[in-house]
């Protein structure tokens, strides 16, 4: 039996009717490495006003997803495949991508039409490689995306097989670079596709190529100053609504006069990897991974992980509204523990389980709700 309920509200149900949704965060995987504790390996769904991306894609996500959608419909929701636009990949550790080619063969046998972009971090010196048309050295590690892109493609994952066009893209941070079988091409700012989503990439410490990724829904119009326009005419008050000045009996009025200040956008970080400390970017919600707690920090600071601690240290630093705590060690049994050593440092901190959703509305404030399978 599975039951759903709402895990937090930071304001009052009355006044989240009031306001939009603008992000929402699909919680596929919260476990690291070794899946454990009923944890499956990182993936998550992101709805945005601009579209729908996934972020990161462990083995088994085509048939996570298509649970969690099914799970959605007991809650009259959706996620329709033919909506996402793109996948964005934190790194090459194949709990993060062994699942990219399975789900784009299940996308194919579905009749998807629509194009997809894919995106992921490199190293500086294989962008040069790769501009320099150069042999890419048999040497490089197997994770590193360029390698698991061709093998996607050598498995089939080319529109002649597929159905659909694949945009596949990397990036060292600053430069990005569109890659095939048959060429490279360097874009000289971030790729359309990607840049009308809001979305950034943040460089993390790994022991391979990462990032985070940023996305953002864009800054909103002031609230229209209703009380200060009611003595004009409806089609006056109207234009002045949407945007345009108005002269009117013989006085100009400016619209923007008529406006609150600009309501800023609301914004995710999803961290992937990463040792803590290592992002450098504001946002609303955190979503940091928190592999071990501070009892193993010798092991995290070994293979560039966080804590729970680190993690919350990392969100105090940045100024983070929120922080939401995922990819556990199977170490971990309960995740409690993890709340409750983070929470020391970032009050409200929320431990992320397998089918969860965080939402932010316009106004950035989050609800978070809970999926739970019970047993009986």
């Amino acid at each position: 039996m599975t039951s759903f309920y709402y895990a937090g509200f930071h304001k009052p149900l009355y006044h989240w009717r009031e306001a939009f949704i603008m992000l929402e965060l699909h919680i596929l995987g919260t476990s690291s490495s070794l899946p454990a504790q009923s944890r499956e390996v990182s993936g998550s769904v992101l709805e945005t006003p601009n579209g729908i991306v996934v972020i990161d894609c462990g083995e088994g996500f085509q048939s996570r997803l298509a649970k969690h959608r099914k799970l959605l419909k007991v809650q009259n929701k959706r996620i329709k495949s033919s909506k996402i636009s793109g996948i964005l990949l934190t790194h090459g550790h194949l709990d993060h991508t062994w699942g990219l080619l399975p789900w784009l063969k299940s996308l194919a046998l579905g009749g998807r039409q629509q194009s997809l972009f894919i995106a992921g971090p490199t190293s500086s010196q294989m962008i040069d490689v790769l501009l320099d048309n150069s042999q890419i050295n048999a040497e490089s590690p197997s994770v590193d995306l360029v390698n698991q892109y061709e093998m996607c493609w050598s498995f089939g994952a080319i529109k002649e097989e597929l159905g659909f066009d694949v945009d596949w893209y990397l990036t060292d941070g600053e430069r990005w670079v569109s890659y095939t079988s048959e060429r490279t091409h360097l874009f000289s700012e971030i790729p359309d596709a990607i840049s009308k989503m809001h979305i950034q990439p943040i460089p993390t410490s790994h022991s391979v190529p990462s990032c985070a990724w940023k996305i953002s829904t864009s800054d909103r119009l002031g609230v229209f100053n209703r009380e200060k326009a009611k003595n004009l005419p409806e089609d006056t008050k109207k234009a002045l609504s949407s945007g345009e000045d108005v002269t009117y009996d013989g006085v100009t009025f400016l619209a923007s006069e008529f406006r609150g200040p600009v309501r800023k956008g609301v914004s995710i970080i999803i961290s992937g990897d990463t040792a803590e400390q290592s992002i450098d970017a504001s946002c609303d919600l955190l979503v940091h991974e928190a592999t071990y707690l501070s009892s193993h920090q010798a092991l995290a600071d070994q293979h560039l992980h966080s804590t729970a601690a680190g993690a919350a240290r990392t969100a105090k630093k940045i100024g983070a509204k929120y922080l939401a705590l995922t990819h556990y060690s199977a170490r971990i049994d309960v995740v409690e523990a993890s709340v409750h050593e983070a929470n020391q440092i970032q009050e409200g901190t929320i431990a992320c389980q397998d089918g969860d959703r965080l939402i932010l509305d316009e106004e950035g404030n989050l609800k978070h709700i809970s999926t739970v399978v019970n047993q009986d």
